[in-house]
């Protein structure tokens, strides 16, 4: 419960100036780097002071590569639903200038980080208006 709390307060508070995918497509590949680490250092940053160990499990989940692979297992994660929400965007099911990069962030550390019953929900992805 103390995890779903916690991951509330980085949701609330990282989501000021949030990108949507639309715009995220539209950088550079630096850029996206960039949006991506400023993101994940300021959730970690909001998440240090109640949770020190659990900010760095997260921070290192993104920044540390895997052995053998080129990405992190958390950019490699982020990049899975991106694409996934890409193909439903394809298909006319999304709209991906309502979806934002940040949400996507949350929900794939949701995923990663949240006790199992809470993990199985499905994902919360806060739309633009």
């Amino acid at each position: 419960m103390k995890r779903l709390a916690v991951i509330a307060v980085i949701l609330i508070s990282a989501l000021a100036g949030a990108t949507t995918i639309s715009e995220y497509d539209s950088k550079s590949a630096a850029e996206k780097s960039a949006c991506v680490a400023n993101f994940i250092d300021k959730m970690t940053t909001d998440l240090r002071a109640k949770n020190p160990e659990l900010a760095q499990s997260i921070r290192n989940w993104f920044a540390v590569k895997q052995p053998g692979k080129p990405l992190s297992e958390g950019m490699e994660r982020l990049f899975i639903e991106l694409t996934a929400v890409e193909l439903q965007a394809k298909d006319g099911k999304v709209d991906l200038s309502r979806i934002q990069v940040e949400s996507m962030i949350v929900w794939v550390v949701k995923q990663k980080f949240s006790p199992p019953s809470a993990a199985k929900q499905q994902p919360r992805i806060i739309m633009m208006p």
